[in-house]
């Protein structure tokens, strides 16, 4: 339930409410109902949920395979073939309003790089802004960057940089 939106308001009845047939953005169960609603979707496109982790989906056909990580908005779509990847990408489009933001570059603060034998992954943008918040980034370099005697002020501190 809602309250009435500005100039919808019943001037007779202006404490009623409206009742919500679908999810609405910025309700507490709008991530769950989004997750709901591209879960369907995938799986009438063949897609299945991983056991082991329920935003990754799954493909195979043949010796097609592709996998969609979802990330509350963000998507993630690893293909084994270019025509794979063009077929699934226009089956999202038609049912989700999407953009494709081309090879994966970052994802989640991730610096995500291809290379002959693989990806490499690299989390040097959030290292550096850790880096940058407590003041140490005119610092030289060392292979233990604190006094491992020294006593630390405040621990709490300490722990948001070590995660």
């Amino acid at each position: 339930y809602m309250h009435q939106p500005l100039g919808f308001r019943d001037p007779h009845h202006p404490d009623y409410v409206c009742r919500l047939r679908k999810s609405l953005y910025g309700l507490k169960q709008a991530p769950r109902a989004w997750y709901q609603h591209f879960a369907d979707f995938v799986s009438t496109i063949g897609f299945q949920h991983s056991t082991s982790d329920h935003s990754l989906f799954i493909y195979r056909r043949g010796s097609d395979m592709a996998y969609i990580l979802l990330y509350i908005d963000e998507i993630i779509l690893i293909t084994s073939s270019h025509d794979l990847r063009k077929s699934i990408m226009t089956l999202l489009a038609s049912e989700f309003a999407m953009k494709d933001l081309g090879p994966l570059s970052c994802f989640l603060g991730i610096a995500v790089t291809r290379h002959a034998g693989g990806l490499f992954l690299s989390q040097r943008t959030y290292a550096s802004d850790i880096i940058t918040r407590v003041g140490m980034a005119s610092c030289k370099p060392s292979a233990t960057p604190v006094d491992t005697k020294q006593k630390l002020s405040t621990s709490a501190l300490y722990r948001s940089l070590a995660g």
